[in-house]
């Protein structure tokens, strides 16, 4: 399969635990549900769009670990190429830890392991460009300025998801040569001091060169270049799990946009993985492939054939003489 996006970030192991409430200091208290799974930004991104069947790659770092071993096997068992990351001895693989209520409150904490040492990894740039879309899943300054670069020079797609902790990045410059920036509503105000509002989403989106795709939550997805300004509403499904959600909405809509070119379409599929993927618990557990996704869409009257088109295989042709 040809590689089509490669995803830059982190790759986790996830421990979920649902609890009737947050512990108290000192207090023991037993979990309802516990969950070991995979995660991290980069590692669910890469999961979900090999899933809707985008050949992709990979760049993180792991442990040399049972729990590097299993997560570099289950990328690899739905299509993505982990021929990049690096296995670092004597470090683990990162952990994501987070106890959750029923109502919503969390309480998490990480462990980065090998991911710390993602910024220092010598990036094979000939891997990267063999891609048309670079996707960085969270902050990591130093790394962003020569990925940029990269793309820019070889006419790549530069997609940026930078999360909840980016607040020392140097946005100003990042942005001038950023396509595709996927934010929530709190990292729009906490980055940009900027308001959800159309008029002040368009006035945003002209100063980059990209478009701007802001999720939010219950209450769906819009996305504007300046000029243009599409919305999509949440599909109705059973949620049992948001972890991951964001991470494969950017999927869907890197994977619709970048053969349509239509927002509008791009944000209702980003939307409908988005929604399958919450269906399970864990950030991977639920991922759809392509078919669940159009039918989902066809499901709410959304039509996707233009993407789908993409998918199929061309017809060889039959040659005169040839045996």
């Amino acid at each position: 399969m040809v590689r089509e996006v490669v995803a830059i970030g982190r790759i986790n192991v996830d421990v979920i635990m649902q609890v009737s409430r947050i512990p108290a200091k000192n207090e023991h208290v037993t979990s309802k549900k516990g969950l070991i799974s995979f995660g991290g930004s980069a590692s669910n991104f890469a999961s979900q769009i090999a899933r809707l069947g985008v050949g992709t790659g990979i760049v993180g770092c792991v442990g040399d670990d049972f729990y590097g071993q299993q997560a570099l096997k289950d990328l690899s068992n739905v299509g993505v190429d982990t021929s990049s990351v690096l296995v670092l001895d004597n470090q683990p693989t990162g952990i994501f830890f987070l106890a959750e209520q029923r109502n919503g409150d969390r309480v998490v904490v990480s462990e980065p392991g090998a991911n710390r040492f993602l910024e220092k990894h010598v990036i094979d740039e000939e891997y990267l460009v063999k891609s048309t879309v670079m996707h960085l899943a969270g902050a990591f300054p130093m790394m962003a300025s020569r990925l940029q670069e990269v793309s820019t020079a070889n006419g790549m797609i530069f997609s940026f998801d930078p999360g909840r902790a980016a607040g020392s990045l140097n946005f100003k410059s990042i942005l001038r040569k950023t396509d595709l920036l996927f934010l929530n509503q709190g990292e729009l105000r906490n980055y940009f001091n900027v308001n959800p509002s159309e008029k002040a989403l368009k006035a945003f989106a002209k100063t980059i060169p990209g478009i701007v795709v802001i999720k939010k939550g219950a209450k769906g997805a819009v996305a504007t270049d300046g000029f243009e300004y599409c919305t999509s509403p949440v599909f109705d499904v059973p949620a049992v799990d948001t972890l991951g959600a964001g991470d494969a909405f950017a999927a869907g809509f890197i994977t619709a946009w970048t053969r349509s070119e239509r927002i509008e379409q791009a944000l209702h599929v980003g939307n409908a993985v988005a929604a399958l993927t919450i269906t399970k618990k864990g950030a991977q557990s639920g991922q759809p492939t392509m078919d669940e996704t159009a039918r989902l869409l066809k499901k709410n009257r959304v039509s996707i054939d233009s993407v789908l088109r993409t998918f199929k295989p061309k017809k060889r042709r039959k040659g005169k003489g040839r045996r």
